[in-house]
């Protein structure tokens, strides 16, 4: 939710008593988004009144967050100041990990651009306990190029495959990990680097990449549901806030069940996992069942679902293309029960693989339309498409980009 405005509440000066961090992430928000905003129109969308926002801008641009500038006169009348952001104020770093054990290492300005990127080759992520080290090192390369000077990195973003605790920095598991603890790699980064660090998973990253970088729909309202290379899960935006759980988790969309007695197994332990039915690793799994074989990691999970993208394509097996028509039920099912619950006004899917997509797609639709509330259903919009390429450094720039942007006042 965002930050609770007391209207009937003000400060000697004026000012009413908000949320300062979240307001000021708000408003930088909105600013870079439109490009520019006068403090008129700056109050009318924030819903603040003039001393608020007053002492708002004052102090970000104290902070060299934001320049105000004049435009050109409207009329006989003065010229028009506006705000904007301050793209050379600061630098973050970003560090997403992409498929083949390379990640994508980006440096951003204050608006979002990116001025600088090159991919690495990771070791693979079998111990978490390696991580810290592994990662400090990848981006101690960097930083040592100087591209831009290390003293204006302002932040660092890591984002992960894996259970994080976005608020506390924790890992606290990666599905390929051999090793299992909880490692608070924020923490221990910083330590090795010098910078902030922040964390948090692919799937939200993909979500803060729609809600910073998208330009339709609602954007700061939605859920978005993603199947990637090997899983899946779903992260979802209220009133421009992503929903962060008690324990500081994100969604774990992945284990709401869809089955009970006879459920297919998870990897988490339990059964009936949506992630076993309607994720790339869950469907190799199940055909690997189907066939009497044993699967021992997430690579042979990968070729067995590609197996069955090729069964189904030649319809020489019709169990196979079963698979899909299940699996497209199943995330059907938890879509529907989501919008029945939460009602999220947008729900996105994206996949990674277009095969896993048009292959369940049909199936999906049709169980979300039987199983929504029929007046929820013609007020939520469900749209389907691939993962973007740049959706994983925009992402994670933007998780960077959020730490400077709510940052106290010093």
């Amino acid at each position: 939710m965002c930050a609770v405005i007391l209207r009937n509440r003000t400060s000697r000066t004026g000012a009413q008593l908000i949320d300062p961090d979240q307001s000021k992430l708000r408003a930088l928000k909105l600013i870079r988004r439109t490009e520019g905003l006068s403090r008129i129109e700056l109050a009318k969308a924030l819903g603040f009144n003039k001393a608020t926002v007053t002492d708002l801008v004052a102090d970000l641009l104290r902070r060299d967050l934001l320049v105000e500038e004049k435009g050109a006169a409207a009329g006989r009348g003065r010229p028009r100041t506006h705000l904007s952001i301050n793209a050379s104020a600061g630098y973050v770093i970003s560090v997403s990990p992409l498929m083949g054990e390379r990640a994508s290492i980006d440096i951003v300005d204050l608006k979002g651009s990116r001025i600088h990127s090159c991919e690495t080759v990771l070791a693979p992520f079998d111990d978490v306990e390696a991580l810290p080290d592994m990662l400090s090192g990848v981006l101690g390369a960097v930083l040592d190029e100087e591209i831009v000077p290390r003293a204006a990195i302002r932040y660092a973003a890591i984002v992960l495959p894996g259970l994080v605790n976005h608020r506390d920095g924790i890992v606290h598991w990666l599905p390929s990990s051999k090793t299992a603890m909880s490692v608070p790699l924020a923490r221990q980064m910083e330590e090795r680097v010098g910078i902030p660090v922040i964390l948090d998973n692919r799937v939200a990253a993909i979500a803060r990449a729609e809600h910073w970088f998208g330009s339709e729909g609602n954007l700061d309202s939605f859920t978005l549901i993603a199947l990637l290379e090997q899983g899946m899960n779903a992260a979802r935006y209220v009133e421009g806030r992503m929903q962060i759980g008690h324990n500081g988790m994100n969604s774990e969309f992945s284990h709401v069940k869809v089955a009970f007695e006879g459920g297919r197994p998870c990897y988490c332990g339990s059964s009936g996992c949506i992630t076993a039915y309607a994720s790339v690793s869950g469907i190799g799994s199940a055909l690997a069942r189907l066939r009497g074989i044993g699967l021992s990691d997430w690579s042979q999970r990968t070729t067995a679902f590609e197996e069955a993208v090729r069964l189904t394509a030649a319809k020489e097996e019709g169990e196979v293309a079963g698979l899909f028509a299940t699996a497209g039920e199943a995330l059907g099912t938890a879509i529907a029960s989501h919008i029945n619950e939460h009602d999220p006004g947008r729900v996105i899917v994206v996949s990674a693989r277009p095969d896993l997509l048009s292959l369940m797609r049909r199936h999906c639709e049709e169980r979300v339309d039987s199983s929504t509330l029929p007046i929820l259903r013609e007020r939520t919009s469900v749209e389907y498409r691939t993962v973007r390429p740049d959706e994983y450094w925009k992402g994670t720039a933007a998780l960077a980009l959020e730490g400077v942007y709510r940052a106290p006042s010093s």
